[in-house]
């Protein structure tokens, strides 16, 4: 079973149309791997100052509803902190087996953790939509071009 979280930054910076098309994007990504979905543990979570919405995914389908009924949740101020937390409890109470890594996707303005978590953290930003003068020595970043993630949907 593969685990992993996507973390979405739902402060007001962040715009629901570009979080769609993140969303849209890693789920294509994931969707090329026909036999990745088949064992998925995906944990999607939406947090601004505080976890706004927790999915889960198993499944293809669930992944397909869940984007079909996508609402992003919050609109307050950014500390990426309760997130990890929320990730550290769930590693604590068994809900992954082995997670791979979390994806957060941010403008990068917000409260960073201190320590470094067990798992492996990438830091997602919009070229010419972020600042990572924060972003920890411990988290690696991805900067991906806004055509990346333009599909006709």
């Amino acid at each position: 079973i593969e685990d992993f979280v996507i973390v979405i930054d739902t402060s007001m910076s962040c715009s629901g149309e570009l979080v769609r098309r993140f969303l849209e994007e890693t789920y294509d990504i994931l969707c090329q791997t026909e036999s990745y979905f088949k064992k998925v543990n995906i944990r999607i979570i939406q947090c601004d100052e505080q976890i706004q919405a927790d999915q889960v995914i198993h499944s293809r389908e669930e992944m397909e509803n869940y984007m079909s009924h996508f609402q992003l949740n919050g609109k307050g101020g950014t500390d990426f902190r309760p997130a990890f937390e929320h990730v550290n409890q769930l590693l604590v109470t068994g809900a992954f087996k082995k997670l791979k890594g979390l994806l957060y996707f941010t403008d990068g303005e917000g409260i960073y953790p201190v320590r470094r978590p067990v798992y492996d953290t990438v830091f997602v930003f919009m070229k010419d939509q972020y600042t990572d003068i924060s972003v920890p020595p411990w988290a690696m970043k991805l900067i991906i071009e806004p055509e990346e993630v333009q599909h006709e949907y």
